[in-house]
């Protein structure tokens, strides 16, 4: 009997990692998280233990106390963020002092938080004023109005961000509810000693043919596959949905997954794992132990991520180091786009706050200035939604950055590339109604069934009765 979800909230298969290590001003409990407790939006989760409270038992942290500073708080479970917010708070304090804020910022383990975060706003007590919320459960949140619309607050920066990393978060009607950290442009990271010793460039792989065809000759002449999936996860498949204009819910939120563009993408997955290019990731995932260790061996010659998965090479493969160049992803034909946008987190105002424009203000601030971005880019190594930073050479040629050291490429000449070809309307994944069910679903059932369980079974088939296992109350 397949799996079934019976809760919206607590569903999503999550994913994504760590950067870096994060405490905070005041507070805080320096804690390393194991490296598979992730979140899709690129950072690391706070450890399980924290998560009983996330108002006062989690790793916490404080500004630069102001005398008659307003008092806020600030729910997130990424540890990482902790240090963001508060010097966010710091800088805002020095740029607007009639106005300051003392914020508290509090961490606990992914699905807690989630859950008492919507546990208080369906109580209408108890909820924090501005919240970190995972791009897989955002739907949920957007219900009988607990957050705040912010479309006033994104005004001014509309011209200077990526708006559909803002839009994402959004209704049917235009009201704009979340922020993200991150752009998440999709790109491929090759291993160049592989595709070296193969004789390959990637630069002449523009086609899902051409890459297909690619992984043929590394394989034969490395012994090498070209690339991995996931069972638990959706990044691969999902890449492959975007650039095809099909998302895994439709326009007004219903589930997606029984498409003939979604057998297309498992069809070609399922093509490379028979020809021995594409393997089920070690640990099912891409954000484990035994993946990394893979990764860092040297197991295989590409993974497609979004850019934030560039801390997964510095943090955790140091022997590849000089080793990764990074490229555009390839497309289904020529003169597709070559970028979507993967992973997020929406930071948002509840309706709990008590000082609600002061609270979007300062969410505003802290996720679209200028220096929030490049914070966003120099500590967390996130691809800045705004950008007239893609330009800035001190910024993205600082050759002490440990990203620009790594990387045999700059990530942001790929920006740059996407930028002049396509521009910066990217398509993101649509995040609304049932998004949140069948995300868990695939993660569950759907590609261990077609990548590892099933490979002889009728593709229209699984399909068909994944989408009807899909439990979606409105």
């Amino acid at each position: 009997m397949r799996k079934r979800l019976l809760s919206m909230l607590l569903c999503g298969a999550l994913v994504s990692t760590s950067l870096m290590g994060c405490g905070s001003k005041a507070g805080t409990t320096d804690q390393t998280p194991a490296a598979d407790t992730k979140t899709e939006a690129g950072a690391t989760e706070a450890p399980a233990a924290q998560a009983a409270d996330p108002a006062g038992g989690g790793t916490t942290g404080t500004n630069t106390f102001v005398d008659g500073g307003t008092e806020m708080a600030l729910w997130t479970f990424q540890e990482l963020h902790v240090n963001f917010y508060t010097e966010m708070a710091d800088k805002w304090n020095e740029s607007h002092p009639d106005k300051p804020i003392n914020l508290t910022v509090t961490t606990g383990e992914s699905s807690a938080v989630h859950t008492k975060l919507l546990v208080a706003l369906q109580s209408g007590t108890g909820a924090p004023d501005i919240a970190d919320i995972e791009i897989g459960r955002y739907a949920t949140f957007l219900k009988d109005n607990y957050l705040l619309p912010i479309n006033d607050v994104v005004e001014p920066y509309k011209d200077d961000i990526v708006m559909s990393r803002v839009n994402m978060y959004g209704d049917s009607e235009g009201n704009q509810y979340g922020i993200d950290f991150h752009l998440g442009a999709s790109v491929c990271y090759y291993n160049m000693d592989i595709m070296d010793a193969a004789g390959v460039d990637p630069g002449t792989i523009e086609t899902w043919d051409d890459y297909y065809n690619a992984g043929l000759t590394v394989l034969e002449k490395t012994g090498k596959p070209m690339c991995a999936v996931e069972l638990s996860d959706l990044f691969l498949p999902q890449l492959l949905l975007l650039e095809k204009g099909v998302q895994y819910v439709t326009e007004d939120g219903q589930p997606n997954i029984d498409t003939p563009e979604h057998g297309e993408a498992i069809t070609f997955i399922r093509k490379m794992i028979d020809a021995g290019i594409c393997e089920v990731a070690p640990g099912g995932k891409f954000h484990c132990e035994e993946w990394y260790g893979h990764l860092n061996n040297a197991g295989v010659a590409s993974i497609a991520m979004p850019l934030w998965y560039m801390g997964r090479f510095t943090d955790y493969c140091p022997d590849l180091n000089g080793k990764i160049a990074i490229y555009k992803i390839p497309v289904w034909n020529k003169g597709d786009t070559r970028c979507v946008l993967q992973g997020g987190t929406g930071t948002s105002v509840t309706n709990q706050s008590a000082n609600q424009d002061l609270a979007k203000e300062f969410l505003a601030y802290a996720k679209l200035s200028e220096e929030g971005n490049r914070y966003i880019w120099e500590k967390l190594g996130f691809d800045p939604i705004r950008t007239s930073l893609w330009d800035d050479g001190e910024l993205t040629h600082d050759q002490n950055n440990k990203f620009i050291q790594y990387f045999r490429t700059n990530p942001f000449d790929v920006l740059n590339e996407i930028r002049a070809e396509y521009g910066i309307d990217l398509t993101a994944p649509n995040i609304s109604g049932a998004y949140a069910n069948v995300r868990s679903i695939l993660g569950t059932t759907t590609y261990t069934n077609a990548f590892e369980l099933s490979l002889d079974e009728d593709v229209d088939q699984l399909l068909e009765n994944e989408q009807a296992s899909v439990i979606y109350d409105e």
